[in-house]
């Protein structure tokens, strides 16, 4: 009888044991099969590729004003920024030399416009190869920068722009390039037509220029693309499921990606958290 007793003690024991080792082996999947994720709804919107450039503010037309003749800069006649008419005197030149003395010559401005870069100063040595002020028509200005030739084949004419000039965004659009980069510099120029930028004329300014454009594609986080050995795939939410679906992609940033196959708008897209799945798993949306 006490033999029998044992034998039953050691069979519960055994019982409880697998008992046991089954919920703990079934605790750690249910577990993995309740990832909470983030979510995003696939819808149509416009993505775009931009770089940011350092530039300056200068007039669409305008040009330095040089000397006719060589001597001593005496002065200025008007104040920078003044507006001023063609022939308008811009500066007065000391031609004298030992011995000699001369009528003091003027300093002509070429064209109307806004004078600006009045850097001499009084007894500086100036010869016609040296401006003196530039002058710039005002009713309409660009935003200048200098871009590598790689960069310059892919800007094209009329691409969309932003300027800021301290802190104020202004609209613009690309205008004129140079057909060639400089052999000393190895840059090119891009001028950028400002909407109302008159008033910051000979400022520094930053401007993002919009190499690439799409509008009304499928775009996604760029976060929610993943890629492995067999290329690149989303996971697509699915009655509280997560499923692999491979994609092709088009434009990308640093911030979205352009879907052009694999999936639909209107699909709902695992974002973050996707680097945490499997396909198939359950997944609980936040």
């Amino acid at each position: 009888m006490k033999k029998y007793f044992v034998f039953i003690i050691i069979i519960v024991v055994i019982a409880l044991s697998l008992a046991v080792s089954k919920i703990t082996a079934k605790k750690p999947i249910a577990e993995a099969t309740l990832k909470a994720v983030s979510y995003e709804v696939v819808s149509l919107k416009s993505i775009s590729v931009s770089q940011d450039f350092y530039g300056k503010i200068e007039g669409y037309n305008q040009t330095e004003i040089y000397p006719d003749v060589p001597g001593r800069f005496i002065k200025y006649t008007i104040e920078e920024g003044a507006y001023v008419k063609k022939n308008d005197v811009i500066a007065e030149i000391d031609r004298s030399v030992p011995g000699l003395s001369f009528e003091t010559a003027k300093v002509l401005s070429p064209i109307d416009g806004l004078v600006y870069d009045l850097n001499m100063m009084r007894g500086d040595a100036v010869s016609p190869s040296m401006p003196v002020a530039m002058v710039a028509e005002n009713s309409r200005v660009v935003a200048r920068v200098y871009v590598s030739a790689d960069i310059l084949s892919s800007i094209n004419r009329g691409i969309r722009a932003e300027i800021n000039v301290d802190g104020n965004v202004l609209s613009g659009y690309v205008d004129r390039k140079s057909a060639f980069v400089s052999n000393l510099t190895q840059m090119g120029s891009v001028d950028i037509v400002i909407s109302g930028g008159s008033k910051y004329l000979n400022r520094s300014c930053t401007v993002k220029l919009f190499l690439t454009e799409k509008k009304s594609v499928k775009v996604v986080p760029f976060e929610s693309l993943k890629e492995d050995s067999t290329g690149e795939f989303v996971f697509v939410y699915r009655e509280g499921t997560a499923i692999r679906h491979s994609v092709k992609t088009g434009l990308k940033n640093s911030i979205s990606v352009e879907i052009t196959e694999g999936i639909n708008a209107g699909d709902t897209i695992v974002t973050r958290g996707s680097d945490m799945i499997k396909d198939g798993q359950r997944v609980n949306l936040r």
